[in-house]
């Protein structure tokens, strides 16, 4: 009998232990719920207002290519949500400007946007329709007339008879490789296809001397040119023709 009656005064104590755990319990989802809704409610608030726009976009590495140019082309400005920026996808989006070798793009907390840009490398000059393009290392081309600063046009040459574009990128990516010196004595390439002949590249120096080239590692080619020219007879011009070896074809013989 009394150990009935222990039981029952045990189970007394134990209610109101048991109810204020249940308190409790009922508090603390009552608390979580009460967050949820908070955050939620913060979520949309931030959503909706300006707090979460870009407050700034910022582009670096640009020698040749505008701000302008990159923004205009992928929509982003101070009134795009700083969520919904995409690094991957800007990355992507920019990769296939004209003019653009490589970028990278990063996010902060404090909404503002990050692009660092590697530009193509300006190679040579060409004509279609009428008008004059930048041929870019890639082979790509780049209308002039959307450089707005002339002074950032580098010194290349005109390259004619380059009609399909597999020839054009060949030539551009042959030109990369050639020191920016050098490149910048070349006047024109001509691009010579004869039947019965070798293609070849036909270059017309600024210091008045032509080189018959091989299309085949140009940039190994005209290297030497250098060492050649100084090896010229002093006042004279001609057709240098680079084939492995090579030899100077004078426009007219000297006086003897």
């Amino acid at each position: 009998m009394e150990t009935r009656q222990n039981t029952v005064r045990s189970l007394e104590d134990r209610i109101p232990y048991m109810k204020n755990q249940r308190r409790k319990k009922a508090n603390r989802r009552l608390s979580a719920i009460l967050l949820l809704f908070a955050v939620l409610i913060a979520l949309v608030v931030y959503m909706q207002t300006s707090v979460s726009d870009v407050k700034a976009v910022n582009v670096s590495g640009l020698a040749w290519l505008t701000e302008s140019y990159v923004l205009e082309q992928i929509d982003l400005d101070t009134t795009s949500k700083i969520v919904e920026v995409s690094p991957s996808r800007l990355e992507t989006a920019i990769r296939e400007l004209p003019g653009v070798k490589d970028v990278e793009v990063d996010r902060s907390w404090y909404n503002i946007v990050t692009i660092k840009l590697e530009e193509e490398k300006m190679i040579a000059y060409s004509r279609t329709d009428d008008r004059e393009v930048v041929v870019l290392a890639d082979g790509s081309l780049h209308p002039t007339g959307q450089i707005d600063d002339p002074a950032k046009l580098k010194d290349g040459p005109l390259l004619r008879q380059f009609d399909k574009e597999a020839d054009l990128e060949k030539v551009a990516g042959e030109l990369e490789q050639v020191d920016d010196a050098l490149r910048a004595r070349m006047s024109e390439i001509v691009f010579k296809q004869q039947e019965g002949e070798p293609t070849r590249y036909e270059i017309y120096m600024n210091d008045g001397n032509t080189l018959l080239t091989p299309t085949f590692k140009l940039s190994q080619t005209v290297s030497k040119y250098g060492e050649i020219f100084e090896n010229i007879p002093k006042g004279q011009r001609g057709t240098v023709v680079m084939d492995g070896g090579y030899y100077f074809v004078p426009y007219e013989k000297s006086e003897e």
